[in-house]
């Protein structure tokens, strides 16, 4: 079954392409535009994770933490900034502290983006095809 990864940032650029990363590599990425649809798209499609963005308008990413919290306290959760008001990385330890089990810092690789992911979830299996026993 195919894991899936609610992905959340205002800014579209970034989001598209966090998504296209998590598609190669076998994930299935279902995009949310602001902490707003982040909340309403958790219930309807029970994401194995959650990756979102800090700053954004109206409800932001350590908002969505706080929720995330009361409404599925073992929601698995990954938390990306570039910043904003503040150094990146104090918005990324206030995320550590509201249980985020990643944070990343923008702007990250591939690679530290799917490391991350790895780590919460698990390896991806490998795509081999099924074996006949004789």
């Amino acid at each position: 079954m195919t894991q899936r990864i609610l992905v959340v940032d205002d800014d579209g650029d970034v989001r598209d392409l966090v998504c296209r990363m998590l598609e190669q590599d076998g994930y299935e990425a279902v995009p949310a535009n602001d902490g707003i649809q982040a909340l309403e798209r958790f219930g309807l499609v029970s994401p194995d994770l959650v990756i979102t963005d800090v700053v954004m308008p109206e409800v932001d990413g350590l908002e969505v933490l706080l929720k995330l919290r009361s409404l599925a306290p073992h929601a698995a959760t990954m938390v990306m900034s570039g910043g904003g008001r503040v150094e990146p990385d104090i918005y990324l330890e206030t995320a550590r502290r509201l249980g985020a089990r990643a944070v990343l810092r923008k702007p990250f690789t591939r690679a530290e983006m799917l490391d991350a992911v790895h780590k919460i979830l698990g390896p991806r299996p490998s795509h081999q095809p099924p074996t006949q026993e004789s």
